[in-house]
């Protein structure tokens, strides 16, 4: 089964840089395919296409839901997750994603908005905390594929 993984979010933004910190945690430990979206993930499409995977994992930091934890989130029922620094909403990514591939899901990893917002500020220790929580989900879900 070929999985691939897209981060999302803006390295220089502090805690908004936590899905890429993820990736790269989860890239050499384990037989995820990692794509690296920074603030504009709609440059990855055309890589993803072309690896053509069974399974993507969209990850990005987000605020509504408890910090320093890791959510799979239904972005279809839009309850009110959110923060972006990129160009396009993570909703529609999804969507557009889920046009040619049947599963598409999104791991949300909870952070405080005030630590995503200065330029050059690193991670804090609760994105840290999350970035280990959304390890720990993507490793349960492949003990489930």
């Amino acid at each position: 089964m070929k999985k691939a993984i897209l981060t999302v979010g803006n390295t220089l933004r502090g805690d908004d840089g936590v899905a890429e910190y993820t990736g790269e945690s989860i890239e050499g430990a384990s037989d995820w395919t990692v794509f690296y979206g920074g603030d504009a993930p709609e440059n990855q499409l055309h890589n993803i296409r072309v690896f053509n995977p069974d399974i993507i994992v969209i990850i990005d930091a987000v605020t509504g839901i408890e910090k320093g934890m890791a959510e799979f989130i239904d972005l279809d029922d839009d309850p009110g997750y959110s923060f972006a620094t990129h160009n396009i909403p993570v909703q529609l990514l999804v969507k557009y994603l889920r046009i040619e591939y049947e599963n598409v899901l999104f791991l949300g990893i909870g952070i405080d908005k005030k630590n995503a917002l200065e330029i050059g500020t690193g991670l804090s220790q609760t994105a840290v905390k999350g970035s280990a929580s959304a390890m720990d989900k993507i490793y349960q879900f492949d003990l489930l594929l």
